[in-house]
């Protein structure tokens, strides 16, 4: 593994223990585990980055495409914690603040799990498949990870639902073709990942002059 690699996955472990001792002092001031979702959306947003260093060593097309798509059911996951913002009440004293920049940490290193994980599924998809399937898979994993932020917030879904209700969830889908929220999340939330993600490509392959 390079220096390089084991300093971004070190980065991301100090990030989310940071998140996680911020979450300790909520509780230790609140006396309550309200946020204690917080921590499981974060593990999952590591499914991702397991997944995409596990898949580095494969060369069939069929192993990586079957690992991808399990990859793509839990890439969402990364930014969806962004939405735990929903969570945020105004309230007396500096527990306000503090909740703040727990959510955000949270949000921010599960985004950056899932980018760096998109990142290093690019590179695989470039040398099992071409450049050109590379650069449309992840086009179509951004869009359907902002309809997958959706089901998650909106519709209360998991990753995992896809095998234990395939029948309703495709029902549910369909539905959703035709709501306005889905749309309007859909497209935001691709935008925002989208560009999120060219911003994070463009640091990892900047080189200076």
């Amino acid at each position: 593994m390079s220096i390089q690699r084991i300093n971004l996955l070190g980065t991301l472990l100090f990030m989310s223990a940071l998140a996680f001792i911020l979450f300790v002092i909520s509780v230790l001031q609140t006396k309550n585990l309200f946020f204690m979702g917080l921590n499981w959306n974060l593990f999952l947003a590591w499914i991702p980055v397991f997944l995409a260093l596990y898949v580095e060593k494969k060369d069939s097309e069929i192993s990586v495409s079957v690992i991808s798509i399990i990859w793509l059911l839990f890439f969402p996951n990364a930014p969806y914690i962004i939405t735990d913002l929903v969570h945020l009440t105004p309230q007396g004293g500096n527990l306000y603040w503090h909740h703040q920049i727990m959510i955000f940490s949270y949000a921010f290193v599960s985004l950056a799990c899932g980018l760096l994980s998109l990142y290093w599924m690019q590179r695989v998809w470039t040398r099992v498949f071409s450049q050109r399937i590379s650069f449309w898979a992840g086009l179509v994993s951004i869009g359907l990870s902002g309809y997958g932020i959706f089901l998650g917030r909106i519709e209360r879904l998991n990753s995992w639902d896809l095998f234990v209700h395939p029948f309703s969830l495709v029902r549910l889908m369909l539905h959703s073709a035709r709501s306005f929220t889905a749309i309007l999340m859909t497209v935001e939330f691709s935008l925002f990942i989208g560009l999120a993600y060219w911003m994070f490509y463009s640091l990892l392959r900047f080189k200076d002059e």
